[in-house]
Order: structure tokens, then C-alpha cells, then sequence
């Protein structure tokens, strides 16, 4: 039941114009589901330890909504926690955060 809820989810972010891959990871590093990357292992990690370096970094700033990776190709990575143990990572043409913010709350009782 779980598995579906969030595959359509995920299915929801990848319905977005613009949204190239999407994958859920949980904040210790590990894939949980989504769209493969390379070097899977690596990419969940770092994706994990960059959201929490940025939130610690910005502490006292307010709460972070979102790190914003802008790849030369013209690509970028939104990552973005959901839940206080997930992070969603999404690979997209444009910034589609507005989009994600509606269906990441889906997660939130997922992981």
C-alpha cells in the first residue's frame, strides 16, 4: 500500500514539464526509490550530506527550502527534504520547485 502511494507520487513529480529523473532518498544516504543515477550509492549519499550541510550551514536563517545545482549542460538539481527523513532529489530543465512543494507532502508519512 505504502509502495504505491509513493510511486504514484513519483509519478506525479515526473508528470512535471521540465522533470528529468526523480529519486527518493532517506537522510542517512540510502536510495529508497526513483529513477536510478550513476554511481547510485555515491549520488544518494552526497545528495543527502548536501542538504544537511546546507541546513546546518544556514542555521539561525530560517528553515531551507531547497538546494538549487546548476549544471553546465543547462540542467539542474533541486534537492529538498521531505519529511524529517527523506530528501527528494529532482533533475529537471527549469526550476520546478513550486510544482514539487504540492505533492512532496505525499512523502512525508511514507519514510
Amino acid at each position: 500500500m505504502m509502495t504505491n502511494v509513493r510511486k504514484d507520487a513519483l509519478d506525479g513529480i515526473r508528470e512535471i514539464d521540465g522533470v528529468k529523473k526523480v529519486a527518493l532518498i532517506s537522510r542517512t544516504g540510502m536510495f529508497i526509490d526513483g529513477d536510478s543515477f550513476d554511481e547510485e550509492d555515491t549520488f544518494s549519499a552526497m545528495s543527502a550530506i548536501i542538504l544537511g550541510a546546507a541546513e546546518t550551514a544556514f542555521i539561525g536563517f530560517g528553515s531551507l527550502k531547497k538546494v538549487v545545482v546548476h549544471l553546465d549542460d543547462g540542467n539542474i538539481f533541486i534537492i529538498t527534504s521531505v519529511g524529517k527523513k527523506g530528501v527528494l532529489v529532482v533533475l529537471a530543465d527549469r526550476d520546478v520547485y513550486e510544482e514539487i512543494e504540492k505533492i512532496k507532502g505525499e512523502f512525508e508519512n511514507l519514510i
